[in-house]
């Protein structure tokens, strides 16, 4: 299992399949290679730097096809926030917030 902090340091959650799931088993996205979209298929964020999530603004109208609001993830264990990373121009953090 892999997991993923935020570009600001907060801990998200990991990757199960092709699914993002934060710690209570809630599905915030898919991937599809290194970009996420919800499950409305909505563009929310992408793997940046040492596998960190952030979100692109030039690509905020990227869409996919949505899936079932059905599909659950494993619950696991919260891990600490880390050290934040310097947001470049035309980027944003990734925010758990978006992807419901």
């Amino acid at each position: 299992m892999v997991r993923y902090w935020s570009w600001e340091g907060s801990y998200v959650g990991v990757r199960q399949k092709d699914y993002l799931v934060a710690c209570d088993g809630t599905i915030l996205g898919r991937f599809y290679g290194t970009e996420i979209y919800n499950q409305n298929g909505v563009y929310i964020g992408e793997l940046g730097r040492s596998q960190r999530l952030i979100k692109n603004l030039n690509k905020t109208n990227n869409r996919r096809p949505a899936f079932s609001f059905y599909v659950k993830g494993t619950i696991t264990a919260p891990l600490k926030n880390s050290a934040p990373y310097p947001l470049a121009q035309g980027f944003a953090d990734f925010s758990r917030s978006q992807s419901l």
